[in-house]
């Protein structure tokens, strides 16, 4: 195998370690993730990874994270859902609004068929995807925080891993490294944000203070 297969292994590894270490937080309640989030995600995942399956000279090793994500998504949405079903399920306005754009995106996509419409749509709803998160652990409080630090760094780790795959590559296929792109770009948001809140935790800070 090559250097890019064995980078491909590494990813759906790291992914699926994800998977279990998310799942079992949520099972024992240490972590309180929006679902909103892993819903948009959802759709995204599926269809960011249709889009590119139907364009020309796609590469199942390239979209590597892609492909792990969408089965990653669907447990951690399955588990989540399992978690919260006697709670029953609420959006916030914020995250009402992240849906309509998923939807509105959807149907583009459902109405030209085309694969660039799809693609750049759902990067766009998968770059939405992480504002219910990252508002939520933006107001802080004291305590646990709503998400687990290192499920989102080592997801910026496999999506770092996977845009390295394509840049080691003889050809640069531009279109499978803005996926974990942009991944890693927002997982780094979500962990910085999380490492504030530990500081505030350690610090003490009044809740005002971050308003």
């Amino acid at each position: 195998m090559s250097t890019q297969d064995y980078a491909a292994i590494v990813v759906a590894a790291l992914d699926v370690s994800i998977a279990a270490y998310y799942c079992t937080k949520l099972i024992r309640r240490e972590a309180h993730p929006r679902i909103a989030t892993w819903l948009i995600f959802e759709l995204g995942v599926l269809m960011s990874l249709a889009a590119y399956f139907t364009s020309h000279n796609h590469s199942i090793v390239k979209a590597a994270l892609n492909v792990t994500d969408a089965i990653v998504v669907t447990t951690i949405l399955a588990s989540l859902l399992f978690v919260e079903r006697r709670q029953g399920i609420r959006f916030t306005r914020n995250e009402q609004l992240c849906l309509l754009i998923s939807g509105i995106s959807l149907i583009a996509w459902a109405a030209t068929k085309t694969p660039w419409v799809a693609v750049a749509g759902f990067q766009v709803v998968m770059s939405v995807a992480y504002i219910p998160t990252i508002e939520n652990v933006w107001r802080w409080k004291p305590g646990r925080p709503p998400e687990p630090i290192w499920s989102w760094g080592i997801n910026a780790l496999a999506a770092l891993i996977s845009v390295g795959i394509d840049l080691t590559g003889q050809h640069h296929d531009y279109l499978a490294m803005l996926y974990p792109l942009r991944a890693c770009t927002f997982c780094l948001i979500v962990v910085a944000l999380l490492v504030r809140w530990e500081r505030k935790n350690k610090a003490g800070a009044p809740m005002s203070a971050v308003r």
